[in-house]
Formats: C-alpha cells, structure tokens, sequence
C-alpha cells in the first residue's frame, strides 16, 4: 500500500527530532509502516506454523455475523482497556531477529509511541468492543497502529485511507462510500466494521490469522500466488516461510514488537485507559457546519474532526449514514446547545445550496499563504490538506495547485 523507502534513508530519517524534520510524532508514527528492516530470504526447510492445503480464489466479501458472547473481560469490567486486550490475546506469539529490531525501533523513540497510545485512547474501546463481538484476537487492534499510527486522516500514496487505510477499490468491496462530502474509508464506526469483516473473510480464505494478516497488507493474492510457489515446489507454506514483500514481512514483527510492549505495562509504563466508551453516537438530523458542531459540543475543531473525520468539505449532511461522535461528557452539552441555536439566514436551503467555495477540486497558491490561512480561507482542517497533499508538507511554493479534496 505505500511506497518502499530504502532503510538506511528511513532510518536516517527517523532519527531526526520531529521538528526538524517538520512532522508531528504522529506524522512519524504513519510513516513508521512506510519503512522495513532487511531480513534474510525464509529458509527452504522453515515449518510452518499451519497448513493450508489449498488455495481458492478469494470469496464474494461478506461480514462475519456478530457473535452474542465475548471472549475478553466486559465493558462492565472494573479493568481498563489494555487489560482486556492481554485477556484476548489468541494468535501464536513468534520471536525473530525482525521482531526484536522493531521492538527496540518503538522503545528507542519514546515521544512516538506515547503519541501512538495517546491517539489509539480515541477509538481502542470501541475497536476492542467490535473485536469481542465477532470473537477475534484482540490482537488486532495494533493494526491500525502499523497501518495509520491511529490517525484516521492518513492518507498513502496508494490513496489508502483512514484508520485501517482501505484502498478505494477494497473500500467500494466493503460498501465504504466514497463521495464529494463523505469518505467512508474515514469513518471510524464504518472503516472499523469493515475491516474486521475483511479480516473475517481472509481468516475463512487461508484458515490462518497470520497468512490473513499479510493478505490484508499486500493482499490475497499476492499470498495465494506465494502460497502456489511454494507448493509446486514442495515447500512449507506458512507466513515466515513465503517469499512475500519486504514491507510484508516486516509488518507481522511490527504487530508482535507492539504485542511484546503492551504485554509487559510495567516494564514499559503503558498508560492505562477506562474501560468505557470515550465517544457518543448521535445522528445527524440537519445540515451542520463542522465547526459550528464542534463549537456546540465545547470542544476544539481538532477533537471534533479526530471523531468525525469522514466529511470531506465544511459540511455534515443530513443523512441515514451521517452519524457524530462526540466525547461521551459533551454529549448533553451538544444537545442542548443545539436545540438553542439559531442558525444565521442563509443563501439557499441547505439541501439546494450552490457548490461552497471549498468545494473546488484544487487551489492555486498566492504569495503570503501558508497551509493554515489556506484550510481556513477553504474551512477545512489543515491536518485534512496536509493527507491530500502529502509534499506540502516539506513547504509550499507561490503557483503551486493543491487539491482541496479527494479524487
């Protein structure tokens, strides 16, 4: 899904403080899936760790039906979150020179994996809730940790995006839609259900959650095509023995590295995190402007659009799908102050309003703009036109076009 960086420039790179390099330790913690480690080609006589006997080509994707019962403490638990994920923890571990390297990659950089926990606090309740439903490995929920260092507005240069980074075409596969005003591969409740449905189907496919792991990095069939390799040629066919990608064969050591730190909280001073929920569901019953929405809630544009990251312009429409999530202690406070608002007269009714100036596809840039006069100029976050615009974020240049929305 994303471009291959050659290690020593990723490494190289890596060790920059982030404000020389002018990315956030979450801009670091994306690009940290961006890069691999070397590792030696798997060896002939590697046994696998499960046999597939055969590979059949992908089935019509379908979610999994959710399960009545959980495998992990409850919500009404007295433990915190991270406690129930040690309690569901399901796929066999696997030690590695791959492992051991990402492990210390992560420790070495303290400042990025406190962000990638302290933005994961967001969603880890709800992701965990949606993992007990259907009985999975609570394991899963590092992977959007690999894939978009828990920032649901990443955006690859493959235009994978969101929390769990869906291509467009596997987004469409999943019924993520994907439109002038909404993305559903941002969507935190949609991507999440998706994604685990996804997975569900891998898992049915290579009856292995490791092959279905790598799958869902470099996709089913570039496992199945490394599956038959290795069958014709009398070879073992689990994870570590298939000939697959660099980045793929980094990306399970990245998940146990993350695995190994969660498991020890002691040794590595996990924060914990309450177990209950952290946002409110409600529904979106009339056209709203996001930051009037956030302004109603009581809390920063920021936090609004971390929650709600799947509108593409300004503008929540008024829509089965059209859901806000708010901080569970701002849910009342919204509702209140949304039954008193007024809004001021407007140009046309929201539902027959003329295209908003935001909603051009680009921008050309002109002297004195920087990329925060110009989300505001458009009403759009900058964190949303830095993931359109990924080279922006080395500067701009008078003239130059950015896009001001998705494709």
């Amino acid at each position: 899904m994303r471009m291959r960086v050659l290690a020593f420039v990723a490494m190289a790179a890596a060790m920059l403080p982030a404000s020389a390099a002018g990315y956030s330790d979450l801009d670091i913690a994306y690009r940290a899936d961006q890069q691999s480690f070397p590792l030696p080609k798997p060896p002939a006589g590697a046994q696998p760790r499960r046999l597939l006997e055969e590979f059949e080509p992908p089935p019509p994707p379908a979610l999994p039906p959710v399960a009545e019962e959980t495998k992990s403490p409850s919500s009404s638990d007295g433990v915190d979150v991270w406690e129930r994920v040690r309690a569901g923890f399901a796929l066999p571990g696997f030690e590695s020179p791959a492992v051991a390297r990402w492990q210390a990659w992560y420790l070495n950089r303290p400042q990025l994996l406190k962000a990638l926990f302290e933005r994961s606090r967001r969603y880890l309740y709800h992701v965990v809730g949606e993992i007990d439903k259907r009985g999975m490995p609570t394991e899963l929920v590092f992977l959007p940790m690999v894939e978009s260092g828990y920032n649901p507005m990443a955006l690859s240069s493959a235009r994978a995006s969101g929390l769990w980074q869906f291509i467009p075409s596997t987004g469409k596969a999943y019924k993520l839609d994907q439109g002038l005003l909404y993305d559903g591969r941002r969507d935190v409740i949609a991507s999440t259900a998706a994604a685990l449905g996804y997975l569900h189907t891998l898992f049915e496919q290579f009856g292995d959650w490791q092959l279905a792991l790598a799958a869902y990095n470099c996709g089913e069939t570039a496992v199945g095509r490394a599956i038959a390799r290795n069958k014709a040629r009398g070879l073992p066919i689990g994870y570590t023995a298939l000939a697959l990608p660099e980045e793929t064969r980094n990306y399970l050591p990245k998940l146990q590295a993350l695995k190994n730190i969660v498991a020890d909280p002691g040794a590595y001073k996990i924060e914990p995190v309450p177990n209950k929920p952290y946002f409110a569901i409600i529904a979106s019953e009339r056209y709203i402007d996001v930051d009037i929405a956030a302004r109603l809630a009581e809390i920063t544009l920021e936090e609004f659009l971390a929650l709600n990251p799947s509108h593409n312009l300004n503008m929540i429409s008024k829509s089965a799908r059209s859901q806000i999530l708010l901080p569970l202690d701002k849910l009342e406070s919204f509702i209140s102050n949304l039954d008193n608002y007024r809004e001021p007269p407007k140009r046309e009714h929201a539902g027959e309003r003329k295209p908003a100036p935001q909603a051009r596809a680009t921008y050309r840039v002109k002297r004195g703009d920087t990329l925060a006069t110009i989300a505001s100029k458009l009403a759009l976050s900058e964190d949303l036109l830095k993931a359109w615009n990924p080279a922006a974020e080395a500067g701009i240049r008078v003239g130059q076009t950015l896009r001001v929305r998705p494709n």
